[in-house]
């Protein structure tokens, strides 16, 4: 749900239930809300706004754990994921998913204020708040509902017409009122984000100065919100009851949350550098380089996005700074060597990848970097064993390692395995037609009886949506 006063997407999800579901209040049963979840997640990845960077997605889930490991036995696992979008804001999704925007973190200036968001968050899915704005009356299709919840987030989030659309007319005008006891879950909310956080070892003096930045940003706007939304929990007195928790209950001594200071800045201008608006997040990292000219993390974010914009060398100047003042840091160098590959200069990077694959949280970037180096050089054996540890590891951040994949036989002169690999990597495009026709190409002679089971498995499934469509 809301992170603070009533978020857009929070005060329309909550608008939408309300207006389905017209009836008491309780929570929908667990299997309802996990059914809910696996199609509400479904709904929002087709939109693809999450961002799926393997540094900043594993750094948010180790926050994360860190918080819910402090919670009660629950019956959903939690989950925690950044959305594409500037604008400040994090909400619980049915299910115990999480969800904070990119533009939020970016914000933050410590990783105890990020800590305080989650457990905050957090707490709104301990006390299952969105299944009992769910649960009005008797359950309707749930796959409707999941695919309306989704259009509501992206239309909220993005600023369009879609949440509108979705809930303007003549039976939403006047709930306003059933808002009300949403200041009851914000400070439940609240309470319970606290006491996680603390636990946890961080500061829960974050969730207190997080919440002051975003009131004085008055990010939430009303000028995309329909007029009967506009009800929101006081922050102010929000802010009042979080200082006063503070005051009676929390003990700074011995503080260790194992988290390092500069991780979280380094991921902070990760996200700027790779997702933010080219030009302004230049400009702004500029600004911020002319007051913190040796900060190593700001340079890597200048590094980051003067490579989205192919102004390479300067890129590096930038890295090479960072490294003078952070030598040898895992992050910079597998930039460092993919710009190399950018640059067409692949031994240097093969050289700069040696020995980063012992780097946790690292592995994933170096192989498949590295793997591209070794098809561009030929090595096609150490390419195509990169390529499937990035396969078997997670290829959900990394889109093109089918289609590598595909390139490595191909040069070997395997053919249905080459073919095998298109069809999986149209599949993940959801281009069903190519995908159908390199499958069954690779059908012809493919041999391995698991890979054969796939081919066959998902041409079914191609033959089908296309025949749907």
């Amino acid at each position: 749900m809301s992170f603070v006063k009533f978020k857009r997407a929070a005060m329309i999800f909550f608008v939408v239930t309300t207006l389905v579901f017209p009836g008491s209040v309780s929570a929908i049963s667990v299997s309802q809300e996990k059914e809910l979840a696996k199609e509400f997640l479904a709904k929002i990845k087709k939109y693809k706004p999450v961002i799926n960077d393997p540094l900043a997605a594993d750094f948010i889930s180790e926050i994360g754990r860190s918080i819910t490991a402090q919670v009660p036995p629950q019956p959903f696992d939690f989950s925690f994921r950044i959305i594409n979008e500037e604008q400040f804001n994090a909400f619980a999704g049915p299910g115990a998913n999480i969800f904070i925007n990119r533009g939020l973190i970016t914000s933050l200036d410590n990783v105890d204020e990020l800590a305080g968001i989650l457990a905050h968050e957090t707490g709104h899915a301990v006390c299952r708040h969105v299944s009992q704005m769910i649960d009005r009356s008797k359950f309707v299709n749930i796959g409707t509902l999941a695919g309306m919840l989704a259009g509501v987030l992206m239309g909220a989030s993005g600023g369009g017409d879609i949440a509108q659309g979705m809930v303007v007319g003549s039976a939403a005008v006047g709930q306003s009122t059933m808002l009300a006891f949403s200041r009851e879950n914000e400070t439940e909310a609240d309470q319970k984000g606290l006491v996680y956080a603390s636990k946890a070892s961080f500061s829960p003096g974050g969730l207190l100065t997080s919440l002051e930045k975003i009131r004085a940003n008055d990010w939430y706007g009303t000028e995309k919100i329909p007029g009967y939304l506009k009800t929101h929990p006081g922050s102010k007195e929000r802010i009042v009851s979080i200082q006063s928790w503070i005051d009676d209950h929390y003990h700074p001594d011995g503080l260790d949350h194992g988290i390092d200071p500069f991780r979280f800045e380094m991921i902070k201008y990760r996200l700027a550098g790779l997702y933010g608006k080219k030009d302004q997040t230049e400009q702004r990292l500029a600004g911020l380089l002319e007051k913190e000219p040796d900060n190593p993390a700001i340079h890597y974010g200048m590094a980051l996005v003067l490579a989205r914009k192919s102004v390479l060398n300067r890129a590096l100047d930038h890295l090479k700074t960072a490294l003078s003042v952070k030598p040898f840091d895992p992050m910079v160098l597998v930039e460092m060597g993919r710009i190399y590959c950018l640059k067409g200069e692949y031994q240097k990077a093969l050289t700069l990848f040696t020995g980063l694959d012992s780097s946790p949280g690292i592995k994933p970037l170096v192989w498949y970097y590295r793997g591209r180096a070794h098809l561009e050089t030929g090595s096609l054996d150490q390419a195509e064993e990169d390529f499937s540890k990035v396969i078997e590891t997670d290829i959900e951040p990394f889109p093109r390692a089918y289609y590598n994949m595909a390139n490595v036989f191909g040069k070997k002169g395997s053919s249905e395995m080459s073919h095998f690999y298109l069809g999986l990597y149209y599949h993940q495009r959801q281009d069903m037609k190519n995908s159908c026709f390199h499958l069954k190409k690779s059908l012809e002679t493919l041999s391995d009886p698991e890979k054969k089971h796939k081919a066959l498995s998902l041409v079914k499934k191609c033959r089908k949506q296309v025949r749907a469509n």
